[in-house]
């Protein structure tokens, strides 16, 4: 048997790229007085509208597709029923948050807008979903969601 060789190919280009946002970033940040809080709302606003990175995109979107999952709207492949897992789902929002956090500033109009209505709305989605399962629990427990106060009916 001919022996199998591995060949490892490197795109330069990205390097070379990356070098460049390195050399502009740090051009900005010399001509750059120190930053307040109402600075930072200031360049968020100023962000260049552009286009938005698939990769990007597809990052959110796979986070966004495992909450999901996690919260039982999707149903794995070769399952029946969905599978709810509020810990996990909880997990894939604060990687979303974090990511969220150490993009900012760096994200175009665009990509911003995209991962802020991505988070609002799964956000939004596992809220809804922990109090279903609150409610669920308060019904096996024999408790009346409406009737908390435990005042008898008159």
């Amino acid at each position: 048997m001919d022996e199998m060789r591995v060949r490892t190919i490197v795109d330069e280009d990205w390097k070379a790229r990356v070098q460049r946002e390195k050399d502009m970033a740090r051009k900005r940040d010399a001509g750059a007085s120190p930053q307040t809080p109402s600075d930072e709302n200031a360049q968020d606003a100023a962000e260049p509208e552009g286009d938005i990175n698939p990769a990007f995109e597809a990052l959110v979107s796979t986070f966004a597709t495992q909450t999901m999952f996690c919260l039982g709207f999707i149903a794995a492949p070769g399952q029946a029923a969905p599978t709810l897992n509020l810990d996990q789902a909880k997990e894939s929002l604060e990687v979303l948050l974090m990511v969220s956090e150490k993009t900012r500033g760096n994200l175009t109009a665009s990509e911003k807008a995209i991962l802020q209505e991505t988070l609002a709305e799964l956000q939004r989605l596992f809220s809804a979903r922990v109090q279903q399962v609150q409610a669920e629990a308060m019904h096996r427990a024999g408790i009346n969601p409406s009737n908390l106060r435990g005042d008898q009916p008159s």
